[in-house]
């Protein structure tokens, strides 16, 4: 054996799927899930280098001696038809046989051709082991992100699974593809998710007072459901959120329902947020509670790298009737049910109405022990506004 031949089979030898789970099958196990994968391999008439070193990898990370290769490079050559069907029997009823199909088509395609016999074989696995075509519409996908090391659709397929929702395919599954290829799965925007949150701002003026924490500048129009559904489906990802038992969203450390998405036009389809109808997606968003605007103003801020909070103003007007009043002259939209922060009365409050002089009129009842931990309905809304910058 050449220097150059030596040193690439020590390499290989170093190579390992630390967290495979075929790690904790028994060795017998072991051995049919690789004779099947040595089937696919020989399918075109020969056992490659680089399906060869896909091979001894998987040998190093079970804990099988590599002088084991010759072995089923022998199986391949030479099947054994109640081997094929054990490793059926074994694999058929157990998620394994998911690593295996996967396993399957990367050693297809290790030597660059992923050819249609390959392709046969392993239609033929699929169907052997009784694989729905979601299972394999599902594998397939997954094949092609762990292929091209797609971070961003691996997050987005895997990061929505908790303990509420009935997934096919579970990450842990993979966990070993992740670490090996080292690919890092992120929430990455669409650029039209891009465009829906370049948020729309003016500088209002004010009869009396003006917004708080010396904000200069103030949302046109309340957050919207299209808004929203883009910030639920990261944070949803992100394990932030997620369902009860009583379909409703609640924050995944404290339990407390944060969104009832019946009260809003936002619905749980095909494992992401959307709204129902195009016609409502500019609709200002309605069912959370105050603690959920608190957490979207905070995502937004993160992903503009600008300071944003929930609208508030600060004055001092105070009515007989305990009915807070102050001047939104420059909305171009009445905020009618929003939730707004009074510095007057320390607290969130929800405007009402609007009496004859455009004065904004604020329910004293509603105080944040009520908005923020309990109350959604189905007309409160919000709007962010901007802090200044310490340049400014």
């Amino acid at each position: 054996m050449s220097v150059l031949g030596l040193l690439k089979k020590v390499k290989v030898q170093t190579l390992s799927f630390e967290k495979h789970p075929c790690r904790k099958l028994e060795q017998e196990e072991m051995i049919h899930y690789l004779n099947g994968l040595a089937l696919v391999a020989h399918e075109d008439g020969v056992i490659c280098e680089k399906e060869q070193e896909y091979l001894s990898i998987l040998i190093n990370s079970f804990g099988l001696n590599e002088e084991m290769l010759e072995t089923f490079i022998a199986f391949a050559q030479h099947p054994d038809e109640k081997r094929i069907l054990d490793m059926m029997q074994s694999f058929m009823s157990r998620d394994i046989k998911y690593n295996f199909i996967i396993d399957a088509m990367f050693i297809a395609s290790v030597d660059g051709d992923f050819d249609e016999k390959e392709d046969a074989i392993i239609v033929e696995y699929l169907e052997m082991f009784k694989m729905t075509k979601a299972e394999e519409q599902d594998l397939r996908y997954l094949y092609e992100m762990f292929y091209t090391q797609n971070g961003n659709a691996l997050y987005r397929y895997f990061g929505k699974q908790d303990k509420y929702d009935i997934f096919l395919i579970k990450k842990e599954l993979f966990t070993y593809l992740l670490d090996y290829y080292h690919i890092d799965m992120a929430y990455e925007l669409k650029e039209e998710e891009k465009r829906v949150l370049a948020l729309e701002l003016f500088k209002p003026t004010f009869q009396y007072g003006g917004l708080g924490n010396n904000a200069t500048e103030i949302m046109t129009k309340p957050v919207s459901h299209a808004q929203f559904c883009i910030f639920l489906n990261s944070v949803y990802l992100a394990k932030e959120i997620e369902f009860n038992g009583e379909g409703k969203l609640v924050d995944s450390q404290s339990k407390d329902v944060v969104m009832d998405l019946a009260l809003s036009e936002i619905v749980f389809k095909n494992n992401e947020f959307r709204v129902n109808d195009i016609e409502d997606e500019d609709k200002k968003i309605t069912g959370i509670t105050y603690v959920l605007a608190q957490l979207f103003a905070k995502w937004v801020s993160q992903y503009h790298q600008e300071k944003y909070v929930l609208s508030s103003y600060s004055s001092y007007y105070y009515s007989y009737y305990s009915s807070y009043y102050s001047s939104y002259y420059s909305f171009t939209i009445k905020p009618l049910d929003e939730i707004v922060y009074s510095t007057y009365q320390s607290a969130y409050v929800k405007i009402i109405q609007l009496d004859g002089n455009n004065n904004v009129c604020f329910n004293s009842t509603d105080y944040y022990s009520t908005i923020g931990k309990t109350f959604c309905d189905a007309k409160t809304s919000f709007r962010l506004m901007k802090l200044p910058t310490e340049e400014e």
